[in-house]
């Protein structure tokens, strides 16, 4: 009886859970009761009867997480789950630590409940064949349950009444609404019957101008009155109520070296000597800065042949002004680009023989003008890459360039350096220009990043085998201590070994990675997308769970690439510590923290997704992430080449495109906003 009662109690309470006090349960309840989070064991509510019996403060009990009480382990809580399904019981049999590490055998009894808008369970917890304290919380729980039926009833008729209520009141607004609605149907009628011409007309024309991404104005010349449209004033950074509907709230805002020539355009269409107005000019923003609107209307004029009303458009072309001014800009600069470019650039004939080049060229390779124009390319170059230059050079007569060619040259004085090089054929087909730049201090940067990369990676290896090291021991200890007490058996032992096997073999999986990633790549090699996504995570995983980063992955697709396996995961682990960085930064530990892998295949191959929900990146940096020593971090954080070294990685030596953008997304129920790396692999 007292088992059905108990069930009752937990069923009514999912029922109507918005009625049950299950606060005033658990304070009047003198038996150890837990709510527990299934999904992460934190316990989140607890009564003082718990805190009693566990021996801490109730708020101490409530900042625990179950597997802090729980002696058992993740093994021994499954084997208890299914031998308490096999002998068919409702409770299960655990060990808990209360005060001084004292160790108790307990019964627990858990249901599922709704509490909070959560689903949670609801744990009873006694002392092992303690009947007497089963008894007495059987005996409460009885008492309570008639209180909360009590409760229950009462609440059904307060809902009933109110219920009744709402009723008598939605019939009588119905009613009214029924009433208003037949005449305003009657009126609407009347007004069609008169206005059917003109409601038409304006209707399109509020069409219009809603969907239109020109901004529309309509100037009632007679009353000087202008209706501009919600895009109109949103060009100019104005919500729809904060501009006066006159033509002053155009003319003010023309920029003053524009304005007399629009005015000018403007009274010659209304004179009738143009049949359109247009003109191209400056509008002031919200924000100060100018933008360059293209203005276009046309004039409705009387039987009188004067004008009443102009109706015209305007469309932001600041974009195509900024493109023509860069242009502009970028002639002057081409003509300047040769004599004084940082870059060395040279032109050679077809046997790499030196002809022109600049000073930053002469720079570079240490030789005066005389020196240079007796030598050639190739005889600048180091022996063990002669041979890939003449195949680059093939590339560039068969193809008509080539990009990011990297060889070592031989300066004056015998130095070397190495340097990278666009290499293209001219248009007439004789002469070759090279653009070269010296990367050697950009190589050591970028190997000085992977060092301090593992340096990192050591120190997260070192934490994450703590854990590892801690069971082996454990084991190895709890087998010592019961073959000294003679009560070692051979199950026990097994089950030691073998989990003194599995962390072995997992820190040596874990040394494995780590060697795999600090020697260099040869060669390249076939490998897929996943095994390096996993490898990398692999690699990171200690420090992202050391910053509380759950890593969501959604491998969907997969794709076959040739490459260099070790700067491919470099290339992930620059993008994910990346975003591990700005979590750090932006994110307070106990709040949410994601990173999101996702992999999708694509027209041409597979496209890998990496988003975070740290924020985003600012408008005013985005541009400038994979520019090489481009850096928002202090200088003992970050060089600025780890991003230019995936977009090098990514782009140049395996020919995939890297993309990012800011996004907001959704998961589980909530929105959130961050940066996107979009890499996209080609098929083979």
């Amino acid at each position: 009886m007292k088992k059905i009662l108990l069930s009752l109690f937990f069923c009514m309470s999912i029922l109507f859970s918005k009625h049950v006090s299950l606060d005033s349960f658990l304070k009047n309840n003198n038996t150890v009761i837990l709510i527990i989070n299934p999904k992460n064991g934190e316990i989140i509510e607890a009564n003082e009867f718990a805190a009693k019996f566990y021996g801490v403060s109730l708020s101490k009990l409530e900042s625990l997480n179950i597997k802090d009480i729980n002696a058992f382990s993740k093994e021994q809580v499954q084997e208890e789950m299914q031998k308490a399904k096999e002998e068919n019981r409702n409770y299960f049999i655990f060990k808990h630590k209360v005060a001084n590490e004292k160790i108790e055998k307990v019964e627990v009894y858990s249901f599922p409940i709704v509490y909070k808008n959560q689903e949670l369970l609801f744990s009873i917890i006694n002392k092992y064949k303690d009947k007497y304290a089963v008894e007495y919380f059987n005996e409460n729980l009885e008492e309570q349950v008639k209180l909360q039926t009590a409760q229950i009833k009462e609440s059904k008729q307060n809902i009933t009444n109110i219920f009744l209520a709402c009723l008598v009141l939605l019939i009588i607004w119905v009613l009214i609404l029924i009433y208003f609605l037949k005449q305003k149907k009657l009126l609407t009628i009347k007004l069609q019957n008169m206005n059917k011409e003109l409601h038409e007309t304006n209707e399109r024309f509020e069409l219009a101008m809603d969907t239109t991404k020109d901004g529309l104005w309509d100037w009632d010349i007679k009353t000087d009155e202008v209706i501009f449209s919600k895009t109109w004033k949103e060009m100019l950074g104005f919500k729809e109520d904060e501009l006066e509907n006159c033509f002053e709230s155009w003319a003010s805002r023309v920029h003053k070296d524009d304005f007399p020539k629009a005015e000018k355009d403007l009274h010659e269409h209304l004179n009738g000597v143009t049949e359109y107005y247009e003109n191209i000019h400056r509008m002031r923003h919200k924000d100060g800065h100018w933008v360059w609107i293209l203005d276009r209307g046309k004039t409705v004029f009387d039987e009188n042949n004067k004008p009443i009303r102009m109706i015209g458009f305007h469309t932001d072309i600041s974009s195509q002004k900024e493109a023509e001014k860069k242009i502009e800009e970028q002639k002057d600069e081409f003509e300047k680009i040769f004599s004084n470019s940082n870059d060395a650039i040279a032109i050679v004939d077809l046997d790499t023989n030196f002809l022109n080049f600049n000073d930053a060229y002469l720079l570079m390779t240490g030789y005066t003008k005389e020196e240079l124009l007796q030598k050639s390319c190739l005889e600048l170059t180091f022996e063990e890459d002669i041979e890939a230059t003449e195949q680059a050079l093939a590339e560039v007569f068969a193809n008509g360039h080539i990009e990011n060619f990297e060889k070592r040259c031989i300066v004056k004085g015998g130095k070397t350096l190495l340097s990278s090089m666009n290499i293209a054929l001219m248009s007439d087909k004789k002469r070759l220009i090279l653009t070269t730049r010296d990367i050697t201090q950009v190589k050591n940067l970028q190997s000085q990043e992977k060092l301090a990369s593992m340096g990192e990676m050591i120190g997260n290896i070192a934490h994450q085998w703590r854990q590892p090291l801690t069971v082996i021991t454990t084991n190895a200890s709890g087998v010592k201590l019961q073959k000294e007490l003679d009560l070692l058996d051979d199950e026990t032992f097994n089950k030691a070994m073998d989990s003194i096997i599995s962390q072995s073999k997992y820190l040596s999986e874990t040394i494995d990675d780590f060697r795999a990633y600090i020697k260099d790549d040869k060669q390249r090699e076939e490998t897929t997308i996943i095994y390096i996504l996993n490898k990398t995570l692999s690699l990171n995983e200690a420090s992202l769970k050391n910053n509380h980063i759950e890593v969501l992955t959604d491998f969907k697709s997969d794709l076959k690439v040739y490459g260099y396996k070790n700067e491919l995961v470099q290339s992930f682990l620059n993008i994910i510590n990346n975003a591990t960085d700005a979590i750090k930064e932006r994110l307070v530990s106990d709040t949410t923290r994601i990173i999101l892998i996702s992999t999708k295949k694509s027209k041409d191959g597979l496209s890998v997704e990496i988003k975070d929900n740290a924020g985003g990146i600012d408008k005013s940096i985005l541009p400038r992430i994979f520019e090489p020593y481009f850096t928002t971090k202090h200088q003992s954080v970050g060089t600025g080449i780890g991003l230019s070294l995936s977009h090098d990685i990514l782009v140049n030596h395996h020919k995939a495109q890297i993309d990012v953008m800011n996004e907001e997304f959704e998961h589980e129920g909530q929105k959130y906003k961050g940066a996107k790396f979009t890499i996209k692999f080609k098929k083979l």
